[in-house]
């Protein structure tokens, strides 16, 4: 451990939608004086925002960093995603700092996201100060906002300073740290003035319950407490700090990042009270990809060089951007690393600190710095880098549940050809998204998390790199299949001049179990069809079941026996055969009772109980078949059905709007089912029409 690195401070910012974590990190850089005026997101000024996308939705899209000082503290500040499609950033920088702020509106606004954020934030043992923004909004309340939120994630936190007023009459914090009244001035410079006035009335009481909840983390001091010995709160410091370090205390803040009120009493706060990086990874855990034995690196200077890299930037000019926690070691320009997961070398050529956009390089970076490295070749979003060649790396926690798919279809037939190279680029950003061609339906598809995350996707490459893409849902791959048993002559006999064609096949097809596919069976005695066509027949039958019958989907799920036919000792050949043998197919489907197949998911979707009821009818309604319901650890209830997948492919925008962001759900593939006939018809009805059209 350094001096330099006992005053770091390696911050997340996270929060849900609209709660102003962004303009909390712009007044952050404001006040370390990193920037000349507060950025806003509202008039395109914020100075943490990256992609043009984030500006028209409002809303951080992807990890952006930026490294400050202030009083002495060198912060490294991450202000995060906090929607569904974009939390995979999130989780990395969450698995690369050593503290969170968790912002909060004063105005109360409960979301799914609330809950996932902690989840993740536990997970990684992080302490956490939260910030009650936006006090000078109409309805804001402070002590409302504790309690919901408290009660919300069955947590409690702990006011360490009150609001002085609220909405247009908010005007500044009662520090119950050191007791003083700060009135700040109304142009949102950040300087408050210290005022001798009266506490707030509530003080008090709330003093009382700080001095508890910090007796309750520290067992001396629950011993004085209980014995009625005073405490005093400005001979609590260390107590408050190892209170928050072990999780048992987490103090609210309030203030307004517009008015740039109570953000310097935050920054204080993050200061006495998160952990230098030493504190939190004063030792890092490496091990295989196959999860082999745990190998721990002390976290020094003097070490080898590990490094996490938490996020990807992709600038068609500026280029690749790798944003990295050093764990371990010191790394200068021209340092020599390996990629644990490729086994690739990389040089780092320029080690930049950011400022959002901006970035400033540097000589050397060491243990507990975060830093960036331009123009990594191979390395991703995810990946370790470290000064030794091993596959010992840091396994990534996060796994994208991939909810929604849709087919990419280029506006203009110019851009087919740029379609995979595009989406490959953003792919390395987001390690959520996933691209696979599907051979059945002839279509590129694009997975995500959610519908938005998508849209985003396609905007970002058009503006990046000019290929202009729309997303449509993607066809439904039906298949074929057949419920009875048919046999049929397939005849081909041509004469018209010069050497003609023949073939005679008797062909039987028989239905099999779901999920067997398609079995040929050489029944042939005698010679009927010499051996050296039967190979041709089998061609011809299973390049007939790929074309289908009723309505051009594979057949699939039969047995077809060849058992008969004749041939022709100079006109017969291999084409014959397999016209024959397609001719025989065909006849024998047109008796066969042929069915349309479709694809069936099983769903298990996750809502708060008051929600089950509907939930559950919007399921019947999509012709699931509900397999039962149970609670979960977090007392909510898990909803598991089947469900046909044409029901339910926009089903999460659905869910979304149903549980006002508070439900979702896990899908993956079950099986196939026989479509009920009416609906069977309208799939025929269609897919001839669509061939009409073409």
């Amino acid at each position: 451990m350094t001096e330099n690195d006992e005053r770091t401070r390696n911050i997340a910012i996270i929060g849900f939608g609209a709660s102003g974590k962004t303009q909390v990190a712009d007044a952050i850089l404001y006040n370390a004086k990193a920037v000349q005026s507060i950025g806003k997101v509202i008039d395109k000024t914020s100075n943490m925002v990256l992609e043009q996308e984030e500006f028209e939705h409002l809303t951080t899209i992807t990890a952006s960093l930026a490294s400050v000082e202030s009083n002495g503290i060198r912060f490294n500040i991450i202000d995060t995603p906090s929607q569904d499609g974009f939390i995979g950033d999130t989780v990395h920088v969450l698995q690369s700092v050593d503290g969170v702020i968790f912002v909060m509106s004063a105005q109360i606004d409960i979301k799914q996201e609330m809950e996932m954020l902690l989840k993740q934030i536990r997970m990684f043992n992080l302490p956490v100060l939260f910030f009650i923004n936006k006090m000078d909004a109409e309805n804001a309340d402070f002590n409302k906002s504790l309690q919901v939120y408290s009660a919300a994630l069955n947590i409690k936190i702990t006011p360490v300073a009150l609001p002085l007023g609220s909405g247009d009459k908010f005007e500044g914090v009662y520090s119950l740290i050191d007791k003083n009244i700060y009135l700040y001035p109304k142009d949102a410079s950040g300087h408050p003035k210290q005022s001798a006035g009266n506490a707030p009335p509530e003080a008090e009481g709330l003093e009382k319950g700080l001095i508890e909840s910090v007796a309750e983390s520290d067992d001396a001091l629950l011993e004085k407490y209980l014995n009625n010995v005073k405490l005093e709160i400005s001979d609590l410091s260390n107590s408050i700090r190892k209170a928050v370090l072990s999780r048992a205390l987490f103090p609210g803040i309030p203030g307004s990042a517009h008015l740039n009120i109570g953000i310097d009493k935050l920054m204080e706060y993050c200061s006495l009270w998160l952990p230098s990086p030493h504190l939190i990874h004063d030792k890092v855990i490496l091990q295989s990809a196959d999860g082999g034995p745990a190998v721990e690196v002390k976290r020094s200077d003097s070490e080898k060089p590990v490094l996490f890299v938490f996020k990807t930037s992709m600038d068609p000019y500026a280029g690749k951007m790798s944003y990295a926690r050093i764990f371990s070691g010191k790394i200068a320009p021209d340092s020599v690393l390996y990629n644990a997961q490729t086994g690739g070398e990389e040089k780092t050529n320029h080690i930049y600190t950011m400022i959002g956009k901006k970035s400033k390089a540097i000589d050397s970076a060491g243990a507990g710095d975060i830093i960036a490295l331009a123009k990594l070749q191979t390395t991703k979003t995810g990946d370790t880098l470290k000064g030794t060649k091993d596959a010992l790396l840091i396994p990534p926690v996060y796994k994208a549940k991939k909810l929604v798919a849709y087919a990419v279809k280029p506006k203009g037939k110019s851009d087919e050809d740029k379609i995979t190279q595009t989406l490959n680029k953003i792919l390395e950003e987001d390690t959520s998204l996933s691209i696979r061609r599907d051979t059945q339906v002839k279509e590129l598809i694009i997975e995500g998390v959610s519908k938005e995350q998508l849209e985003i996707v396609m905007h970002k490459a058009r503006r990046k790199y000019g290929i202009d893409l729309e997303l449509v849902l993607p066809d439904i791959p039906y298949k074929e299949t057949i419920k009875g048993k048919a046999d049929a002559q397939g005849k081909y006999k041509k004469q018209s001049g010069g050497r003609g064609q023949y073939g005679d096949v008797w062909l039987k097809l028989e239905p099999l179990p779901r999920g067997k596919g398609v079995e040929f069976i050489d029944s042939i005695v005698g010679g009927a069809i010499p051996r050296q066509y039967v190979p041709a027949v089998e061609k011809g039958v299973r390049d007939a079941a790929l074309e289908g019958f009723l309505a051009g989907f594979p057949v699939v799920d039969f047995a077809a026996t060849v058992y008969d036919g004749s041939y022709h000792v100079v006109d017969s050949s291999e084409l014959a055969f397999k016209i024959a043998g397609s001719f025989a197919f065909k006849k024998c489907m047109e008796s066969a009772i042929p069915i349309i197949l479709e694809p069936i998911m099983l769903i298990m979707v996750i809502v708060p109980e008051s929600f089950t009821g509907e939930v559950i009818g919007i399921l019947n309604a999509k012709r699931a078949k509900i397999l039962g319901m149970e609670s979960d650890d977090s007392k909510k209830q898990v909803i598991k059905a089947h469900v046909p997948l044409s029901e339910v492919q926009s089903y999460g925008d659905e869910l979304r709007s149903i549980t006002k962001g508070m439900g979702t759900f896990d899908i993956q593939f079950f099986g196939y089912e026989e479509v009920p006939a009416h609906i069977a018809e309208k799939i025929i009805s269609s897919k001839n029409k669509k061939e009409v059209r073409v």
